[in-house]
């Protein structure tokens, strides 16, 4: 089920990056109860996965924004699997 759920995620965050290379969480999170994805709190399903997606808030913004974007996977990270 997990590697379902990795690749749902990472899909999803690809189809919600913007040009910045980030994914507005709050989107992510929609996406994926489309795809009858349960996770409970989005933050705490994301960590899960913390090998590969990366998270940033924006405190300048009120409420702040988070987001999410998946890794870049080197050659030698791939290797290592």
């Amino acid at each position: 089920m997990e590697t379902m759920e990795r690749e749902v995620l990472a899909e999803v965050i690809s189809e919600c990056t913007k040009a910045d290379g980030w994914a507005n969480l709050a989107e992510v999170g929609v996406l994926l109860r489309k795809r009858d994805v349960a996770y409970g709190k989005l933050s705490k399903f994301i960590l899960k996965f913390s090998d590969i997606v990366e998270l940033k808030v924006d405190e300048s913004r009120q409420p702040p924004v988070n987001y999410a974007r998946l890794k870049e996977i080197t050659a030698e990270a791939e290797d290592e699997e």
